[in-house]
């Protein structure tokens, strides 16, 4: 007749544990940390926005003083340059802060993008103003708010040509996701 159970093996003794030696961690299996307290996450989406909306209005500030310092000399295709270079750069500088502070997370990484391509806009419609200020003084600014109040944005578009403004825009935005997701997964 058959056995309704299987003989078992006789119990060893466990092996002496070694002196000095940690403990395994008594999390369930898989669990790569202790259970009761969440991972710290990394990086702040406050941080990333506040200083993209710093570093954004430093750059606007400081394209619009270059065209107010170089606009005597500067050429239709050379304001063309200095803008694509400028997108350029504000998309490195605010994509870098923007990784760094916001982390892995890429949902930190939009609105310093938009911040960015707002720069973009506001320092070329700025440095406008400022140059008809400086130029013509009150009299011209206030004729120019007058009867034509869109002019800065009219410059924007049509003394870049369309194309050219809008690839800045799209060198802004998208090159300061770009190099914030870049920066954020290295961290």
């Amino acid at each position: 007749m058959s056995q309704p159970w299987q003989p078992q093996q006789p119990m060893q003794p466990a092996p002496p544990m070694q002196p000095m030696q940690p403990a395994p961690p008594m999390g369930p299996p898989g669990y790569p940390y202790q259970p009761g307290f969440p991972p710290q996450r990394q990086g702040s989406g406050a941080k990333a926005f506040l200083l993209g909306w710093l570093l954004s209005g430093v750059g606007a500030t400081v394209f619009a003083l270059l065209l107010l310092a170089s606009y005597e000399d500067l050429s239709k295709i050379g304001l063309r340059v200095m803008y694509v270079v400028f997108t350029l750069v504000l998309a490195l500088a605010v994509g870098g802060v923007a990784g760094k502070m916001g982390g892995p997370n890429p949902g930190a990484y939009i609105a310093p993008a938009l911040l960015a391509m707002l720069a973009a806009f506001m320092g070329t419609c700025n440095g406008f103003v400022i140059v008809i200020l400086n130029a013509g003084g009150s009299e011209a600014f206030e004729a120019m708010m007058e009867h034509e109040p869109g002019a800065p944005a009219e410059f924007w578009w049509k003394g870049l040509k369309g194309a050219i403004a809008l690839l800045g825009l799209a060198i802004a935005g998208g090159g300061t996701f770009g190099m914030a997701s870049v920066v954020g997964r290295r961290r």
